[in-house]
């Protein structure tokens, strides 16, 4: 009788052993296909925040310098966030850049159960359109028909403009709350406001000397001294507000805004006169894909 109990319990005793083993595979390979899992998961991240950034940052090229170079940049990008683009699927239009690209992930754990690696997929997005709401707006307007060559931004002769000099009136009047503007800029939606309120006159002291304090800012910044060169960090780069025209404006009448632009300042060459070059140029806002085009853009990711 002792010696069948002694053979039961051993047998007991057996059977776990067994079990315990077999659970412990089960457990370990539950574990490894999670970390196989994890991996792809991680790898899928890391390539999809990869391509956002590299057509958020190619598109932006598209305007100014073509869609070549906007491949260019999406790859060189890609190559900084640690992915290579070559051999991936591009597609561009004059406002949009999309990028497709796959990946192999090598498997440890699934290695057990066939598969050596596995493939990892993303794409995205991006489109570049006429900014119509941003930061930082010049509290100038110029005529749609004077972009994208003209030269002057300020009129030195208020006769021509019937009183105007392009000045608008942003949250407020007079001559400091214009300076105050030109120096900060203001928040502009030309679809919210349509139409604005002028500023009449010179005001040449105050406005000189913010167009002086915009230019001495990039003093230590040599791309910022050529307009080939300079970027939306450069003070000096200005964006300006787009009408349809100064005919038959009067006064404090109000104009009607169409879009908005980037204007580089060059200088003051005489007294009353303000000299630059209109830009194509990227910046923070939102945008429409539907809006006239007068050179200041926002990108927006897209997929």
């Amino acid at each position: 009788m002792m010696m069948k109990l002694k053979s039961i319990i051993g047998n007991d005793q057996g059977n776990i052993v067994v079990s315990a083993a077999l659970f412990m595979v089960v457990l370990l390979g539950v574990v490894g296909l999670a970390l196989d899992g994890g991996r792809i998961y991680a790898e899928k991240s890391s390539l999809q925040k990869a391509l956002d950034a590299a057509v958020l940052g190619g598109v932006q090229v598209i305007p100014s310098k073509g869609e070549a170079e906007a491949i260019t940049v999406a790859k060189n990008l890609g190559a900084k966030n640690a992915h290579s683009l070559d051999g991936g699927t591009f597609s561009t239009t004059g406002q949009s850049l999309k990028v497709s690209q796959k990946v192999t992930v090598p498997m440890t754990f699934a290695r057990f159960l066939g598969f050596d690696e596995a493939a990892v997929s993303a794409s995205a997005k991006a489109i570049v359109a006429p900014l119509q709401k941003g930061l930082r707006i010049t509290p100038i307007a110029v005529e749609k028909d004077s972009l994208p060559h003209n030269t002057e931004l300020k009129c030195d002769n208020t006769g021509k403009q019937h009183g105007n000099c392009g000045y608008l009136a942003f949250n407020g009047r007079g001559a400091s709350n214009l300076k105050d503007n030109i120096l900060n800029g203001v928040e502009v939606s030309v679809g919210e406001f349509g139409t604005v309120e002028t500023e009449p006159g010179q005001k040449w002291g105050p406005v000189e000397d913010a167009f002086t304090t915009l230019i001495d800012r990039d003093a230590g910044k040599p791309h910022c001294q050529s307009a080939a060169t300079a970027d939306n960090k450069c003070a000096r780069v200005i964006y300006i507000v787009v009408i349809d025209t100064w005919e038959g404006v009067n006064g404090r009448d109000t104009v009607n805004a169409v879009g908005l632009a980037a204007y580089w300042l060059e200088g003051m060459p005489e007294k009353k006169r303000v000299t630059g070059k209109f830009l194509k140029m990227v910046t923070q806002g939102d945008i429409d894909e539907s809006a006239p085009d007068y050179g200041l853009y926002g990108v927006k990711l897209v997929e």
